[in-house]
């Protein structure tokens, strides 16, 4: 089973988001990680899409609302199998730039963790504005630096973390 993420007809028409989302499902294709949902073809015709591992599982946002706040062993499992995916992803230049218990899925069964949604990502080498100067990400799990709009370094997924 796998899961598939097609751009919207009103973005792919849009040369430069068209590009983005090519480039960034490419780059995120490239991270083989257990902790970081596997992209196994990235598509442009008719529509850009990407097919990706399909996770029978929640998100860490659904099992917080679910559950309320985790026991701090739960809390250090959880936060290793990130910190590893995220290292995975930074070893390829890569920051996810929008780490947050929406983008991190639990499998159900295993309790193994999935990052997902680089739909963000940008070279380390690349990371500060969006092409469009707007400041990509979400507000609550933002750096300092990223709210800045200033150059930002593999420290500042790990301050979302």
């Amino acid at each position: 089973i796998v899961a598939i993420k097609v751009m919207t007809p009103a973005m792919a028409v849009t040369s430069p988001a068209r590009k983005r989302f090519l480039r960034e499902a490419r780059a995120t294709a490239a991270i083989r990680h257990e902790n970081v949902v596997n992209i196994y073809a990235v598509e442009e015709a008719p529509l850009p899409f990407l097919v990706m591992e399909y996770i029978d599982g929640k998100t860490l946002q659904q099992v917080l609302d679910e559950n309320g706040p985790l026991e701090l062993p739960t809390i250090c499992r959880l936060g290793k199998m990130i910190a590893h995916g995220l290292e995975a992803a930074h070893q390829q230049g890569l920051i996810h730039r929008d780490i947050k218990p929406a983008n991190i899925l639990i499998e159900s069964g295993t309790g193994q963790v999935k990052l997902t949604d680089f739909g963000l990502a940008r070279a380390a080498d690349d990371a500060s504005r969006s092409q469009s100067g707007i400041i990509a990400g979400t507000p609550l799990y933002m750096s300092p630096e990223q709210v800045q709009g200033i150059r930002l370094d593999q420290r500042s997924d790990l301050l979302s973390l």
